[in-house]
């Protein structure tokens, strides 16, 4: 009998790849094709079968030499491998387009559940500021889309600028590196990230420069407008060759960026850029179409914390609305008291009136019938000077209730100045008082109730006369401040005690022996009547600075001073 023949066996892959793994089940087992042990210890040992064979083993030397043995000389053989080869490289590009479809698809779906996750963080806020931060931080962070910028413009209320509003992200490399090293030893959630404004800085530098920018929307060349006005997405790769993207990146310092309109139902309400600063990576046209999902959101986002917040100042304006206006109510009702209290005031002084005359008028009769040094008529002058302070203080009390009608004229603030300063001089020479005039030359004539400033004036002066019993220095000044007349009297007395400066305003407050604690009040309501303020600056034992403060919206230049004649001869 002849021998056996030898069947051709498989090419030993322990001996083709100088493999030595001899726990491998293939070692010296060379009757099965190696591509088909799922569990072989070769390169992609543990991939499925069609994942091993097509990317691995098709390729493999063990696999080509089966391959090229297998190849004999009759034509079916070589159509038969013709066909497997053609199958075979069809389905190595059907795996890898699955591969890339099953990649692309993870990659939605985690956009989708960030998406979700940053929904429910922003909606879960109504402020403004809060939910523009946290739509930032989702474009930045690498939990997020990971862009190394973003930058939000919005809409001014007038509906005609793009204005910068916030930033996030690296101003320049230096800081790069120290935001991006804080968080990666950090590693904090996105969450977290995004609800923390602590470490932005609200004036940093990156919030300063987008801040800083604002374009008209008139300015259709403008990349931003354009993109805001065409509601479409703008990738501009190369912003060198861009004419319309110049402006803007020479002020970002970033030659490539996208930019995302903001629209919720045909309102435009911004726009988003986002760049690659830092890292240079291009930004893909696949990146752009989950990105305009989100910022379609991120749109009804701001736009609603907008409305919320809106609605939340108009609350508050009502109410504020509504308790002035009770407030007002509370002093309409204790006006009526106090003008029914005035009445029955002003009728008791005019009944205490005369009989005071009468008093004063005998205590007079008897100084002059008295002997002098007689105590009697020691007692007779203190009759006669409390019934003159009594008289002053039912005076000034008349007045302070009578609701006199000013009676208006334009008039010469400095005539009346000085005017006023005559009537005292004679006493200020007394007690040794220098009088120093400090007049601005040509300030425009003021409409006011001639009789009545004088009124405030003389006061101010007997009050300053009377804080400097040992002499000093009595200064008068007047200027033109922004659209107001200011008239100072300064004094060199014994000045106010600070907790008793808020007080001298109040009716019957004084003190100053036999003071009717009327002059100041009555002086201040004046004042308010002819539109101005009255105010004092003081401290104790350095004297006081009374100002007097009167608008001039109807006040007029007059070409020459009011009677100049008798105006110089005042002087």
């Amino acid at each position: 009998m002849g021998e056996k023949p030898v069947e051709p066996s498989l090419p030993k892959c322990w001996e083709v790849k100088q493999c030595r793994r001899k726990d491998c089940p293939l070692y010296e087992n060379p009757s099965v094709g190696c591509w088909l042990v799922d569990n072989a210890l070769c390169e992609g040992g543990g991939r499925p079968f069609e994942d091993r064979f097509l990317m691995i083993c098709t390729r493999c030397p063990v696999f080509l030499e089966v391959r090229k043995r297998a190849q004999g000389r009759r034509i079916a053989d070589k159509a038969i491998l013709t066909t497997f080869d053609r199958m075979v490289n069809n389905l190595y590009s059907y795996h890898i387009s699955l591969k890339e479809s099953n990649r692309l698809l993870e990659k939605q779906i985690a956009t989708l559940g960030f998406v979700q996750e940053v929904a429910e963080a922003v909606l879960g806020s109504f402020k403004p500021d809060e939910v523009l931060y946290m739509v930032l931080t989702a474009l930045t962070a690498g939990e997020g889309f990971g862009f190394n910028r973003a930058f939000l413009f919005l809409v001014d209320d007038a509906g005609e600028m793009l204005e910068g509003k916030m930033a996030v992200g690296p101003y320049d490399y230096e800081e790069a590196s120290r935001i991006w090293g804080q968080l990666s030893r950090e590693r904090r959630p996105l969450e977290e990230l995004m609800r923390d404004r602590a470490g932005t800085g609200r004036d940093s530098r990156i919030n300063r420069l987008v801040k800083s920018m604002r374009f008209a929307l008139s300015d259709q060349e403008n990349v931003l407008i354009r993109s805001l006005m065409e509601n479409r997405v703008i990738n501009v790769t190369n912003a060198l060759e861009d004419e319309r993207a110049a402006q803007v990146a020479g002020t970002l310092k970033s030659d490539a960026f996208a930019v995302f309109p903001l629209v919720k139902e045909e309102r435009r309400i911004g726009v988003i850029v986002v760049d690659n600063f830092v890292t240079r990576n291009p930004i893909l046209t696949e990146e752009l179409e989950p990105l305009a999902a989100f910022t379609s959101f991120a749109a009804l986002a701001i736009d609603n914390a907008s409305l919320h917040d809106r609605l939340r100042r108009q609350v508050l304006e009502l109410d504020k609305a509504h308790r002035r206006l009770r407030s007002q109510r509370e002093v309409i009702a204790r006006s009526h008291q106090l003008a029914e209290m005035g009445r029955l005031a002003a009728d008791l002084a005019h009944e205490i009136r005369n009989p005071m005359t009468l008093i004063g008028g005998f205590a007079r009769v008897l100084l002059r019938d008295l002997p002098e040094n007689s105590q009697a008529r020691q007692r007779a002058q203190i009759i006669a000077d409390e019934v003159a302070r009594l008289e002053k203080l039912l005076s000034d009390a008349l007045q302070m209730a009578k609701e006199e009608k000013l009676k208006w004229e334009m008039e010469d603030i400095n005539f009346l100045i000085v005017e006023t300063l005559n009537l005292v001089s004679s006493e200020c020479a007394e007690k040794s008082i220098r009088v120093v005039r400090d007049l601005q030359d040509d300030l425009p004539q003021v409409l006011v109730d001639r009789h009545k400033l004088k009124e405030v004036l003389i006061n101010l002066l007997q009050n300053a006369i009377q804080s400097m019993p040992e002499g000093g220095t009595l200064s008068v000044s007047s200027r033109e401040s922004d659209g107001t007349l200011l008239v100072s009297v300064a004094d060199t007395g014994v000045g106010i005690p600070e907790d008793e400066k808020e007080m001298i305003f109040n009716p019957f407050y004084t003190t100053r022996p036999g003071g009717t604690g009327l002059g100041l009040p009555l002086a201040n309501r004046i004042v308010q009547q002819m539109g101005g303020t009255l105010s004092v600056e003081s401290e104790e034992g350095h004297g006081s600075i009374f100002t007097m403060a009167l608008p001039l919206r109807t006040a007029q230049r007059s070409e020459s001073h009011k009677d100049s004649d008798s105006y110089s001869r005042a002087r």
